[in-house]
This record gives structure tokens, sequence and C-alpha cells, in this order.
């Protein structure tokens, strides 16, 4: 078995969509790293979205459709720490995986991220694995990624004392791959009105990195921390005569920011009957984001594959 391990480390909810979400993503993370272990569903190549593709058109015509959260347990992928949850995360036998990915979650845990950090660590340990490689599932260098984090790394740290060595990565938004990702969600849309929405960041160039994503995708951009972002974007986007808008929100999963827009969007429609708006699922726990997540591992994973 290898000597180094994984942990997801996500933002964390209260809506049940995103341990569901971050459970599956770990699940296939867990799989593309372990191949002959394959679940039901993955092994059929076919990974259900937590949100559909929704065409928003005036009232009356075309509606959203509703979020579509698979109700299936995922097994066998190691949380860092107990989550209040319907759902029951078994533990992975650690003979058979060659890679061990584990979850864990900045807020909304039980415990604070470094007392998971720990008690992963301290398991991962009594197993003969020597490294723990963090891998923050965030889309913004925000200060949840330049110093919250950090911050908990490093009281795990020292508390676990030399005990298991923790490296800590870059954060999901800066990986190579990520462009070409949302190229693809953007295939079937005209080049022209493509329109991200993305959280934002209140620190001071925080929002620089998805700026220069959407100047390289040559999309627009608007940020839900911007108060009438999206109106405006979407407005500017139609007096430059698009007549279709398609919306991809930037986020990892679905959840009540997700449906927002989604509401938004449905309002901009009745609006703007004119104009047809599609609205495209965010990430989502998907095979392309499980392979995007793995590359980002770099060689402490490719060199043990």
């Amino acid at each position: 078995m290898t000597s180094t391990a994984y942990l997801l480390i996500s933002h964390g909810s209260r809506d049940p969509r995103h341990l569901m979400a971050i459970n599956r993503l770990a699940q296939l993370v867990r799989e593309r790293l372990n191949p002959a272990l394959v679940s039901p569903w993955s092994s059929q190549g076919v990974v259900e979205p937590l949100m559909v593709e929704s065409r928003v058109s005036k009232a009356g015509g075309e509606g959203f459709l509703k979020n579509n959260v698979p109700q299936r347990v995922i097994s066998s992928v190691m949380t860092a720490t107990p989550v209040v949850t319907q759902a029951v995360v078994s533990q992975p036998r650690f003979p058979q995986d060659r890679f061990i990915v584990g979850t864990a979650v900045l807020d909304f845990g039980l415990y604070p991220l470094h007392q998971q950090i720990c008690e992963f660590g301290r398991r991962l340990s009594s197993a003969g694995i020597e490294r723990l490689h963090l891998v923050p599932l965030f889309l913004l260098k925000g200060k949840h990624v330049m110093q919250d984090i950090p911050d908990q790394v490093e009281l795990a740290r020292n508390a676990l004392d030399g005990l298991i060595e923790l490296n800590l990565g870059g954060h999901i938004g800066e990986a190579h791959g990520m462009p070409e990702l949302i190229t693809t969600r953007f295939f079937h849309s005209p080049e022209s009105g493509r329109l991200i929405v993305a959280h934002g960041s209140r620190r001071t160039r925080g929002n620089r990195g998805v700026d220069h994503l959407a100047k390289s995708l040559g999309t627009a951009v608007a940020y839900w921390t911007k108060e009438a972002d999206i109106e405006t974007q979407a407005i500017h986007l139609m007096q430059q005569g698009c007549s279709t808008l398609t919306i991809f929100p930037y986020f990892l999963f679905a959840g009540g920011i997700t449906d927002a827009v989604a509401h938004l969007t449905e309002e901009l429609a009745e609006r703007f009957p004119r104009t047809n708006f599609r609205l495209l699922p965010p990430l989502g726990a998907t095979v392309d984001l499980a392979n995007l997540v793995v590359g980002s591992l770099g060689h402490s994973a490719a060199d043990q594959l």
C-alpha cells in the first residue's frame, strides 16, 4: 500500500446535497486512484449529475427541473470526522485500498478542521501511512485558501508532532485542467452570450484568478457577492445582440446559492421573453472533476499509479 493518503477539504454546508456530493467525489477520486475498486454505477462510465441543465423561457413555457439528487449511500469513503446526516459512510478496509481518500470540512463540521485532520492522521499513522496530502476543494483564492485552511493545518501539524507528514496542496481552482473542463460545459452553447457566475471574494485581488479564467475563455463573468452583478452582465450581453444567454454557475456542487442563481435566471427569463436563457449545472461530483482532482495531486499520486 502507498505511504501517502489524501484528504479532500471542502467548505461544508448545512445542505445535505453537499455531503452527498463530496462523498461521491471522494469515491470517484478513490476509484481513479484504485482502478480495481469500482462502484456499480461508475463502472458503467455513468455518473448522475447533482443538477441537470435547465432551459428557461417566458412564464408558461419550459421551466426549471428539480435537482436530481441520487439516494444511494456512498460506501468505502473515509470521513475525517462524524457528520450529522442520514447517510451512513462506512469505513474503508485499508488492505484493499492502495490509495486512501478521506473528506473533511472547513465549516459546519462537528469539530474544527484541525481536529478532523488530527483524527484522520492518527488513524492513518496506525495503519502505517506516513504522509497525508491535503486538497482544498475551493475555486477562489480567498481568505479560506490563503489564511483559514493554512492556519488549521498548522494547528494540526503542531498537535500531531511529527506523527504523520502533512502536505497542503494548491486549491482546485488553479488546477491546469480547469479551463478545459469549463469549455466542455459550454460546448453546445453559442460562443457569444456565455456568462460565468462565481461566488466572489472580498479579499483584495481574490477574484483575479476567475477574471483571468473568464478572459481566457472569452466569457463574461459575474459575482454573487456583488449586488445586481448577474443582472448587469446579462443585460450587457443582451445589449450586444446575444439572443441566447448561457449561464454557468462556477460552484462545486448544488446548494443554496446555485438555487438562488436558478431563481434569478428564471426572473430574468420572465422579464426578457425574447432571450433564451440556458442554465448549466455546477461542476458537480463527476468523473471529469475527479480526474481534475487526481491531476492536481501531482507527482505524489502519479509516481505511484
